[in-house]
């Protein structure tokens, strides 16, 4: 199956522990990413365990779950991605070493599933990635 893998990197002033806490929000993940919409997150001891998204190319809406796979505090979140005709994985990785601010890196991984998906994919994963920038930007700056 055909795939492909995006990132960018942000700098904010907020701290890590900052970043960090917005991260546990399932609010934040409408603005990181491909995803456009979230709802019914589970949330448990504060983090965020997992949450229901949807995205929209075009004229197609795909409608999912996210998982956090790795959750480790003030460094990195990694979601699974899972959608019937779409996976991936979404990473976000903090760096607040500098002390002054936080370097925030997303890098996303998109597969296609199915025979329709790979024949759309293309189009499909270029529209996905070629937001990621602007997304990562914009959270970084309204942090």
């Amino acid at each position: 199956m055909p795939s492909a893998s995006f990132s960018h990197t942000a700098h904010t002033d907020r701290s890590v522990d900052e970043v960090w806490r917005a991260l546990q929000h399932e609010d934040t993940w409408a603005e990181i990413g491909p995803v456009d919409r979230v709802w019914d997150p589970v949330v448990f001891d504060g983090m965020l365990r997992s949450f229901a998204w949807r995205t929209t190319v075009g004229p197609t809406s795909y409608t999912g779950s996210a998982t956090v796979r790795t959750a480790e505090p003030n460094r990195r979140m990694r979601l699974d991605l899972d959608a019937s005709e779409i996976a991936g994985v979404l990473t976000t990785d903090l760096d607040g070493g500098s002390g002054n601010g936080t370097t925030v890196t997303v890098t996303l991984e998109v597969s296609a599933r199915g025979m329709l998906s790979t024949l759309f994919f293309p189009v499909v994963a270029e529209a996905i990635g070629g937001g990621l920038p602007g997304q990562v930007d914009h959270f970084a700056a309204n942090l």
